[in-house]
């Protein structure tokens, strides 16, 4: 269940910040890359890289922010009960 927890609270955390005008792009690739990242950062035993998150002001103009990905229509996965 932690992890819709992780989920829940980093969309709070990105709703906050766009609410303050900052932008977000929260990493899970980073992941794959823990061991690193733990001994670097100095982590505890026991504790987890979960996933990392950018936070700042994103530059529209940037040739990696054009990118537009597919999406699947809202009805290929929801269905409303009245």
């Amino acid at each position: 269940g932690s992890w819709l927890d992780y989920g829940m609270f980093l969309q709070n955390v990105m709703l906050a910040a766009r609410a303050r005008g900052l932008d977000t792009c929260p990493q899970a690739a980073f992941t794959a890359f823990h061991r690193v990242i733990a001994e670097q950062l100095g982590f505890e035993a026991g504790e987890m890289l979960v996933c990392g998150m950018a936070l700042g002001h994103a530059d529209p103009q940037a040739v990696e922010n054009s990118l537009v990905t597919e999406r699947a229509p809202v009805a290929a996965f929801t269905r409303f009960v009245d």
